[in-house]
């Protein structure tokens, strides 16, 4: 059962969301970034252009002291004061000390914790009267005399926060603006780069609506990042339409050669069926009937090895080969079909191992088809060898010899095509396909194979030449 909430099957990821993800989230980090460092822009700008304004308050003040009779005192216009008590902006407050004794100003504004170097500003963020204060210090020397005067000026935070508040206001609306905009046009960015796969998908679906071959998918105007792909789906698509040209060849030919066969087997079912058992006649039938079961299994089995062949499987890779073990064995597995022709078989190769890296079951099923056609086609009495040759000319070479009845000249080269067939008096039903069975595995082995007249012009000898090399896939 499936379980409830879920979907049977996974949803497919957005490519468009994938990429806009990756685009949108480094994009998102930067604005954090640069929404953490304009705050502190801000707050660093807002706090700069306040100080310039108690830095010169506290120059005012100071340039105004003096020592009367021994002590500090600070001459300052109404003026001044005025200034400093403006309701119209932030409460400012002062002080004077001389040697952390009172002067004038506001005798409970806190004395800094240490003394700041002489004619130096400093800034220190404080509480007084419950409000949030900045305040600026200097201490003054008063030349001739001994005296150093702390000039101190504290202002309220409200013009700079409010200011600050502002400011960054304006900040995160022109930042959202642009990421807004940003993401938009990201969005389209994206929609636009990707559009060529829309186009390559309607392509594709345009191929496939026919009926036959699939062509290939043009290469022109595909984007390069895309191209990779085009090409696997051309592969693709040429190892589809040769497997469907096997398909339908192997269909064709199944259907076209054992039409014959089966109806020979339905005639002789009803010549059985009319003759009385164990009788002359049953007898013939019955015989009839298996051969032609035999030459059904022979043409069966080789429709499949053609299939297998065509279709580009393989049973094995390449490896080192013994092609005299193989050849040798191949020839034993066939001595009862011999014996049953009255045919001598023989080998004859080097007692060494002839070794090439080939795959051993393409070698085993040419020799097999070339040994029985020898075989077949031989007469009674005749002879059949299997040579194994190995030596500078060629790496590897097979000859199957026969002293039967050979074939021509002008027919040795039609004989590979398939379903091929020579008519002669007296020979054997076959299908035409074990020499083209041969042509192609060798083929695919990178070697060749050639037909020629036996020995004193008598007969056939076909040799299968094989490299040291595996052929191509």
């Amino acid at each position: 059962m499936r379980a409830p909430g879920r979907s049977s099957r996974a949803r497919p990821r957005s490519l468009r969301v994938r990429v806009a993800t990756y685009l949108m989230v480094p994009m998102a980090a930067l604005a954090v970034l640069l929404g953490i460092g304009g705050t502190w822009f801000v707050s660093a700008f807002a706090t700069s252009a306040y100080d310039r304004g108690l830095a010169g308050a506290i120059l005012t003040i100071a340039e105004r002291l003096s020592v009367q009779e021994g002590q500090v005192v600070l001459d300052m216009p109404s003026a001044a004061f005025g200034m400093l008590s403006n309701t119209q902006r932030d409460n400012i407050y002062y002080s004077v000390t001389d040697d952390r004794t009172f002067v004038t100003g506001y005798a409970d504004l806190p004395l800094p914790e240490r003394m700041p170097p002489p004619e130096t500003l400093v800034y220190r963020d404080a509480v007084f009267r419950g409000e949030r204060v900045r305040i600026g210090a200097m201490l003054r020397p008063i030349y001739i005399t001994r005296h150093s005067a702390l000039v101190q000026v504290a202002e309220t935070t409200h013009d700079r926060d409010r200011l600050a508040r502002h400011m960054l206001l304006a900040l995160t609306a022109l930042g959202a603006t642009l990421a807004g905009i940003g993401s938009l046009l990201i969005w389209f960015a994206v929609r636009m780069g990707l559009s060529p796969l829309d186009d390559l998908r309607r392509e594709i679906e345009h191929r496939f609506h026919g009926a036959g071959a699939v062509p290939a998918v043009p290469v022109a105007g595909v984007p390069r990042e895309a191209l990779p792909l085009v090409e696997a789906l051309n592969e693709l698509l040429a190892q589809l339409n040769h497997a469907m040209t096997v398909l339908r060849r192997f269909t064709a030919d199944a259907s076209h050669q054992l039409r014959t066969p089966v109806a020979i087997l339905k005639t002789h079912l009803r010549l059985l069926d009319r003759q009385p058992p164990e009788s002359d006649g049953w007898r013939s039938s019955r015989a009839d009937l298996d051969g032609a079961v035999d030459r059904l299994d022979r043409l069966i089995a080789q429709l499949l090895t053609l299939v297998l062949e065509e279709g580009g499987a393989r049973r094995g890779g390449a490896a080192p080969t013994d092609v005299a073990a193989i050849a040798r064995d191949a020839a034993l597995a066939l001595v009862p079909i011999a014996r049953a022709r009255r045919v001598a078989l023989s080998f004859d190769g080097p007692e060494a191992p002839v070794t090439v890296l080939a795959e051993p079951f393409l070698i085993e099923e040419a020799l097999r088809n070339l040994i029985d056609n020898a075989i077949r086609y031989n007469r009674p009495g005749g002879t059949v060898r299997v040579s194994v040759l190995s030596g500078a000319d060629a790496p590897c070479a097979i000859d199957v010899e026969d002293d039967g009845p050979g074939i021509p000249e002008a027919q040795r080269e039609l004989v590979f095509e398939r379903f091929h067939r020579l008519e002669r008096p007296g020979d054997p039903s076959g299908s035409g396909l074990g020499l083209s069975i041969v042509q192609a595995f060798v083929a695919r082995l990178g070697g060749t194979v050639t037909l020629h007249a036996g020995a004193q012009g008598r007969g056939l000898r076909a040799r299968v030449s094989l490299p040291s090399e595996p052929g191509p896939a």
